[in-house]
């Protein structure tokens, strides 16, 4: 037997392999010191401490899959080697072999997958100068494939979120996130993948040969085909919008940023009724559009069913019958759907006419085509129904799965059954009365089959021409000659109705794959439906409005809100605010207290733009904006210690990637750069950063930046697309309320030792931060130029501490020295005075 198992080990030595030994598959050596501790199972061994101790556990078979969707969740591979002959056919070891593999990214079992999100397995190919990449997702079919440069590898796999990534082991590809598992193939399997795939077409080549490797390696886990797996579908980043790691991180399209699905923008606006609407939804949102007229179709669609109730509820309602038609169409293809399931799908199916009368009213082009250009279905319902049982069992195995009347001989022999369970009570009513002992009755065995069973005090009755057949503790059984010639017609018809139900079965299931197309086409249209009425539906739901785009450069937003706060947050109303950015006014510098709420405000503003171009409407009162062809987002404290990056490096690589690759209809975030270094450092980089984006004519891209450097604020005196707002605040009493209201100006404290009153530090530290606070506001300096911090109130400088001009007359002074006179308009010279005598005022 191990030496078996060996042989299977070898073939899949990156699986752990599920090894069928009667009613259990085991687990051995390492791969049970891997999963028992994974299933949450015992670990135990057989020739325990022995020279040849064998590390093993198991799980029922009847409950593999559960356990295998355990395992496919962690991460793992999973190779099942189940028993492919009859163990009573079998002469000594029975014959086993590997009958599937299952891999995080190829997976179809619905315990293995979340109904709401795709399950793409990922597939690389080095390219000059690009990779090819390719997304195939097996559990529904969609198939996608491009090229895109190494660097941006993490922002795709953001968008995407792959479960698993192959590549050539020759060339191992650059930035795989570490969460993602690997699997390897030879440079000579990917040449030979690429050789029999399709004929080149729209794709570059480096993407075809990543499309055919998807392709190739999918067909080689799933024997039984892929037949609803269309040719791949060209993947051009630059025809929707981009979104980088960073600002799917950021916006929380898809997690929180505690990494809970639950409380992500995705799922907050989730009204979907189908799995396969809720799919739609995250690719929307993962790639919004940046067509002007599908836009404008999609706003129309979402507009008309937010303003019919009634209609959307019955549209809703009809939808939430139709089931995964994408997914158990998927197992159909592959020979993994059983009879239940594909009655569903036909049920599902069947509830087409009723959209199309419920949806007969819409006036909407998008909404029209949905409808009217829907396949039609009948034939496939009409053919599942006319092949499967009423009610049919969940594998077609347990029998019973194919309706009386689909096939003559199928019919006959089930007859032939039922009679003869009659012709079984006849028998044991005869030999009761023969032998006189009365509670004889016939049992079935699978080893034995048929047999008379007597009880212990009545063996001396049992007849000479009776034949022992088996001894049991309490019991023996025995057989006549009239029962074992109806017991080899009874088993007879019971194996020949197995193999005929599952050759009808099976041809059902071949016949259904072929239309594929359609099947596609339905899941799509159902999809496109439901998108639509989710969106309806949180539209009427949040008082949402529909955007205005705008020909010139612009993104005004009036009362708008941050969906997720507004809705998680309900212990306080939510403070909508504005937002005016135009091909004059780019920049918006925001300064204010901490917890002021600036970051909440970042976000909203992005957030909308993204709903907008998904095709939804907006939490605002009104929304004008110009398409965006990426949102940036530099925000927060992050490290990538394992490359030796730290905070202030990622800060940087990030803020240098937005100075790179912005363009004049992006969108840039940008929250508290420069705070990872020393405050002049990271004063200055801010400083130059604005700059750039707002000199740099091909880089003028609209920006929303809030900082605590609020000398920042002073950008706005000399360049004319740089505007300040500042977070309102009240101080009451000693205490600091946020109003939470962005207004124009800027602020000229942060109220951090406030806020640090607020979480619990000690009242000996605020009060000692206020003394040092004092010092660098009065901003004196000794007789080297450095701040005078360490004197308490009250103190006098001291020795070594002679006061020097005040920081800020020192500031004023070198600006004055760096003047360029000659070439200041009158209005900025004056702007510039008044800035300067404010800062003497202060001081």
């Amino acid at each position: 037997m191990l030496r078996q198992y060996f042989e299977m080990k070898a073939r899949v030595p990156d699986a752990i392999l599920f090894y069928r030994m009667g009613d259990f598959y085991e687990m051995f050596f390492d791969d049970a010191r891997e999963a028992a501790p994974l299933l949450g199972i015992a670990l135990t061994a057989r020739h325990k401490d022995s020279d040849i101790e064998a590390p093993m556990c198991g799980v029922p078979y009847h409950a593999a899959e559960h356990h295998i969707a355990r395992l496919i969740a962690s991460g793992r591979k999973v190779a099942v080697c189940d028993q492919v002959e009859d163990p009573r056919a079998a002469r000594g070891l029975v014959r086993r072999d590997i009958t599937r593999i299952v891999t995080p990214g190829t997976v179809l079992d619905p315990e293995a997958l979340l109904p709401e999100a795709p399950s793409y397995l990922a597939a690389l190919a080095a390219g000059e100068p690009d990779w090819g990449i390719a997304f195939l997702d097996l559990s529904t079919g969609r198939f996608h494939a491009g090229t895109v440069a190494a660097a941006r590898l993490p922002d795709v796999f953001a968008l995407f979120r792959p479960r698993e990534v192959l590549f050539s082991d020759a060339a191992e590809p650059p930035s795989i996130p570490a969460r993602i598992p690997r699997s390897l193939r030879s440079a000579a399997w990917f040449e030979a993948a690429a050789r029999s795939g399709a004929p080149p077409g729209a794709l570059p080549a480096a993407a075809e040969k990543a499309a055919a490797a998807a392709l190739a390696y999918a067909a080689e886990l799933r024997p039984h085909g892929v037949a609803h797996v269309g040719a791949a579908q060209p993947l051009r980043f630059g025809e929707r919008m981009g979104l980088d790691a960073s600002a799917v991180a950021t916006l929380e399209i898809f997690e929180s940023t505690d990494g809970s699905p639950d409380r992500s923008l995705c799922r907050l606006i989730d009204r979907t009724r189908t799995p396969m609407g809720s799919r739609a939804l995250r690719d929307a949102l993962a790639r919004p559009f940046t067509d002007p007229v599908e836009l404008a179709d999609r706003w129309e669609a979402v507009g008309e069913l937010a303003a019919n109730p009634e209609l959307r509820r019955l549209l809703q309602q009809s939808l939430a019958e139709v089931g995964d038609l994408e997914r158990r169409f998927a197992r159909i293809c592959v020979r993994n759907a059983g009879p239940r399931e594909v009655a569903a799908w036909a049920g599902g199916l069947a509830r087409l006419p009723e959209i199309r009368r419920t949806g007969a009213p819409l006036t909407s082009p998008r909404l029209r085509g949905l409808i009217d250009e829907m396949p039609e279905a009948a034939d496939l319902v009409e053919r599942v129904s006319r092949t499967l049982a009423p009610d049919p069992p969940i594998a077609v195995a347990a029998g019973g799965a194919i309706r009386d009347g689909a096939d003559r001989e199928l019919d006959e022999l089930r007859a032939l059954r039922r009679d003869a369970q009659g012709a079984l009570l006849a028998i044991e009513a005869e030999e009761r009365r023969r032998s006189g002992i009365p509670n004889l009755r016939v049992r079935y065995n699978r080893v034995f089959g048929y047999s008379l069973e007597v009880g212990e005090k009545h063996r001396d009755r049992v007849p000479a021409d009776w034949i022992r057949r088996q001894s049991l503790a309490n019991a023996e059984r025995f057989a006549t000659p009239a029962l074992k010639e109806l017991e080899e017609k009874i088993l007879g018809a019971e194996e020949r109705i197995g193999q005929i139900e599952e050759r009808i079965y099976g041809e059902l299931l071949a016949e259904l794959a072929l239309s594929a197309e359609r099947a596609a086409g339905i899941s799509s249209a159902l999809s496109g439906l439901d998108l639509t009425a989710s969106f309806a539906e949180a539209a009427a739901s949040g008082r949402w409005v529909r955007p205005i785009l705008s020909e010139r450069p612009r993104l005004r937003l009036d009362g708008s809100r941050h969906p997720l706060v507004e809705a998680l947050r309900r212990e306080e109303p939510f403070v909508p605010n504005d937002c005016d950015l135009s091909a004059e006014r780019r920049i918006v510098l925001v300064t204010g207290p901490n917890m002021g709420g600036k970051s909440t405000y970042l976000r909203q503003v992005a957030t909308a733009v993204l709903l907008a171009q998904a095709g939804s409407f907006v939490p605002a009162d009104t929304m004008e904006f110009s398409i965006v062809d990426r949102i940036f987002t530099r925000v927060g404290a992050a490290d990538h210690l394992s490359r030796g990056e730290s905070t202030f490096m990622v800060e940087m690589l990030e803020a240098a990637a937005i100075l790179r690759e912005a363009t004049p209809r992006s969108l840039v975030i940008l929250d508290e750069v420069g705070r990872g270094t020393s405050t002049f450092d990271g004063l200055s980089i801010a400083w130059a950063i604005v700059e750039h984006l707002h000199d740099a004519v091909e880089k003028a891209a609209f920006v929303l930046f809030a900082t605590h450097y609020h000398e920042l604020t002073e950008i706005a005196l000399v360049r004319t697309g740089v505007a300040n707002a500042t977070m309102a605040v009240k101080e009451v009493g000693g205490r600091v309320v946020f109003l939470r209201k962005v207004v124009p100006g800027a602020a000229d404290r942060s109220y951090g030792i406030q806020v640090g009153e607020l979480a619990g530090l000690p009242p000996s530290v605020t009060a000692r931060a206020r003394e040092i606070l004092g010092n660098l506001e009065r901003q004196e300096l000794d007789v080297q130029g450095a701040p005078v911090l360490a004197r308490h109130e009250g103190e006098s400088a001291g020795q070594g501490q002679l006061l020097l001009f005040s920081a800020s007359e020192e500031l004023v002074l070198e600006k004055l020295r760096s003047l360029d006179a000659d070439n200041m308009t009158p209005i900025a010279a004056l702007s510039l005075l008044a800035s300067l005598q404010e800062r003497l005022k202060k001081h």
